[in-house]
């Protein structure tokens, strides 16, 4: 167990006697959901506008000026004119049972509601006119503007030295020398500059495990108890993977369907074509959106698999996908990548799912740059749009911006999904058999991401769950726990991808494998949303953290929760009970960093408890979308009693009936297995009275139904019906 404490300071950028143009998140409002309260720019003190430098800068090596005609981007940030009101709509749309609820905004829409100032953007774009610049990224909300020019532009218009330097860990990267003074013309409109100091410039959270070459020996189920796949060189495959986390199969309810990933760097579709055609799988457009002009070059190994391993993982775990759009901008720092992605998928509008497998240390991220993804965030949550993001593949430490424990952005963010990773263990025909926190630490830190934010406040939608729950196994009721959900993502338990690039097919891992995972399975049960009539799942860690609960035989309905005792029933721990818990492994590493032993995992299947490593657990696709869709709260009609509900086995099938039910939108029928360790639990999503259940197990007597009739207002149920299919 770990505990630690933070201070109060660690929330807000520090003071600047220069301007009072940061704004500062605070907890506010009815829900208690995240408010970025901005404080009207303008000069203080008498003293210039200046920007503070990258941390990284001190503890980085010199190597040399920057080239005077690199070409350089800076995104220049203006505050939304509403932040308070963005924000508190927010928390309507996501709220179930609000009469906002799921009632999203147009781009334009939130541009007219909320939106920056037009004259100070008006102003911004004639003043970079003026100094020569190019704009390559607008905001529709006007929030954000990126102007493009040479590094000796910038060093003159911002009076300072920029260089190139290199990491204690080896990155290059570079930043300015001195704190950049920002013009006096802009200094009054801007909230900040961005891109002018920066960290990183590529954050993949990527791992290989194992590479098999061109020609692997091909694999065939396993028939013993063991972990492992039967892709190629026996990791897991497309169909693996469904199998294993239960995926529910009614993605092909909807032929609109469209993810979006975030990349800092180019692929070959080739590689992706080829992952394809192996694993049988359909070829949806897979569309390049370059972003700041990035002509979607390869140029690192890295990043290429990393750009493969999520279109695969999204197709894989969807097979229903319509569209995949792949954002990329390869030429700027992570700090101005990931924001103009942000704004161009915000602009764009047409992804219903985001997935985001980069990240460094909040410290490093820096306090603007953060305040100003969050700021696109808000508009992204106010259009309906669902944000993961991987939790980092560096344990509880991260990047070793903080001694010791670090959060990596943008998986910290409060209006994002933070995924964690799992060593995942499997057994005959691929059934589910447990998962631990992955941690691979022999070499070097290499484990699930994952801790407590030294910037954004403890979100309301954490405060659904009993406090217990969350500060047995050291989280924070202060700041933002990490992550918030998890999958597969230890290489030696990995996914097949292939990368030519990167030696042909391979086994991969990190949290870019578990957050695209999320994105698709979530791009399935949207589908079911959508089908039900219930709108995108938009915002979705409110639903995450309110999805209901379900009756423990072990435990006295309705008993408050307190210190060491059991999992109550009304409520609380609700995310856990539709998950596959996480109860063992951790994600420290006390030989390297003794005294600080990271983050643990705890509790049982039947009192799970979330942890700051791997967050609620892992996907139970049926059952948690089937959670997911009947737990409406609006006012309205309640559905009917189910009769006549009956179910006829065949020997490899079951058909199922039932009579209408009054006010029913639609129907999921449950079909349970008892696999190896858990019940498998697949769902089928239909409006009609009855369906046929494919490839069950001949003569196997582990099989129950449940039919679920529900509309917005909530559900009704049937018990469960057992049979045992025939000969």
């Amino acid at each position: 167990m770990h505990s630690r404490s933070y201070s109060t300071g660690a929330l807000r950028p520090a003071p600047l006697c220069r301007r009072a143009s940061s704004w500062r998140p605070l907890v506010a409002g009815a829900l208690g959901f995240i408010l970025a309260v901005w404080i009207t720019p303008g000069l203080v003190c008498g003293q210039a506008a200046t920007v503070e430098l990258s941390p990284l800068v001190a503890k980085s090596t010199f190597v040399s000026s920057v080239d005077r005609n690199q070409q350089i981007s800076v995104a220049l940030t203006l505050p939304l004119s509403d932040a308070n009101g963005a924000a508190a709509f927010v928390q309507h749309v996501s709220q179930r049972g609000d009469p906002l609820f799921h009632k999203y905004l147009t781009p334009q829409e939130f541009a007219n509601r909320f939106g920056a100032n037009q004259f100070d953007y008006a102003a911004l774009k004639q003043w970079a006119a003026a100094n020569g610049l190019t704009i390559s990224q607008e905001s529709i909300a006007r929030t954000v503007l990126t102007v493009r020019g040479t590094a000796a532009q910038f060093e003159s218009i911002f009076n300072t030295q920029i260089n190139n330097y290199r990491s204690a860990a080896g990155d290059e990267f570079y930043s300015a020398a001195v704190k950049p003074t920002i013009p006096n013309a802009i200094a009054g409109k801007v909230s900040a500059v961005i891109g002018l100091t920066g960290g990183k410039t590529r954050t993949p959270h990527v791992k290989v495990g194992k590479v098999f070459g061109e020609n692997p020996a091909q694999t065939t189920a396993h028939n013993t108890a063991d972990y492992g796949g039967t892709g190629p060189g026996g990791a897991y495959s497309p169909s693996d993977l469904r199998t294993i986390y239960s995926i529910p199969t009614f993605g092909n309810l909807d032929n609109q369907t469209v993810v979006a990933v975030f990349e800092q760097g180019g692929f070959f579709k080739s590689d992706v074509e080829k992952y394809l055609n192996k694993m049988n799988l359909p070829h949806p457009p897979v569309t390049v959106v370059g972003v700041d002009g990035y002509d979607g070059t390869v140029d690192s190994y890295q990043i290429e698999l990393e750009c493969v391993i999520d279109i695969d993982m999204v197709i894989a775990i969807n097979p229903n996908v319509q569209e995949v759009l792949v954002y990329e901008d390869g030429i700027d720092t992570f700090q101005v990548a990931l924001l103009d992605a942000l704004n161009q998928v915000a602009t764009d509008n047409k992804a219903q799912v985001l997935s985001i497998s980069y990240g460094q240390d909040e410290g490093n991220q820096g306090n603007d740059a953060m305040n100003a993804e969050n700021g696109i965030l808000v508009q992204l949550a106010s259009q309906g749009i669902t944000v993961t993001a991987s939790s980092g593949d560096q344990g509880a430490y991260g990047d070793g911006y903080n001694y010791p424990y670090n959060v990596s952005d943008p998986a910290s963010q409060p209006y994002v999904t933070g995924v964690g990773g799992t060593t995942l263990f499997t057994g005959k025909g691929q059934l589910y058999v447990g998962e631990t926190v992955w941690n691979s630490s022999d070499v070097s830190v290499a484990a699930s991401g994952g801790g407590i934010s030294s910037f954004w406040p403890f979100p309301s939608f954490q405060g659904e769950m009993d406090p217990y729950f969350i500060t047995y196994l050291g989280g924070s009721l202060t700041y933002r726990n990490v992550p918030d959900v998890a999958a597969v993502a230890d290489p030696n338990t990995g996914v097949a991808v292939y990368s030519k690039y990167n030696g042909g097919w391979l086994s991969a891992g990190g949290t870019s494998v578990s957050s695209p995972i999320w994105a698709s399975y979530l791009s399935i049960v949207n589908v079911g949303m959508r089908y039900s009539g219930l709108g995108n799942i938009g915002f979705f860690n409110p639903i995450l953290y309110n999805v209901g609960y379900w009756e423990n035989p072990f435990v006295v309905v309705g008993a408050k929760t307190a210190s060491n005792s059991s999992i109550a029933t009304d409520g609380y721990g609700k995310p856990g009970n539709f998950l596959y818990p996480i109860t063992s492994g951790t994600n420290g590493d006390i030989t390297r960093y003794p005294g600080y032993p990271g983050f643990s995992a705890g509790g049982t299947f039947f009192q799970p408890l979330y942890c700051n490593a791997t967050g609620n657990g892992s996907i139970i696709g049926g059952l948690f979308a089937t959670q997911i869709l009947i737990s409406g709260t609006q006012s309205g009609t309640q559905t009917g009693n189910i009769t006549n509900f009956t179910v006829t086995p065949g020997s490899t099938t079951a058909k199922i009936k039932w009579s209408p039910v009054s006010a029913a939108l639609a129907y999921v029928v449950t079909v349970g297995h008892n696999g190896l360790s858990f019940s498998v639990i697949d769902a089928y999503l239909t409006k009609d009275t009855s369906i046929e259940v494919k490839g069950l197990i001949p003569n196997d007597p582990s099989y129950s139904a449940t039919l679920w009739a529900f509309n917005a207002s909530g559900f009704s149920n049937t018990y469960p019906i057992y049979f045992t299919t025939k000969k």
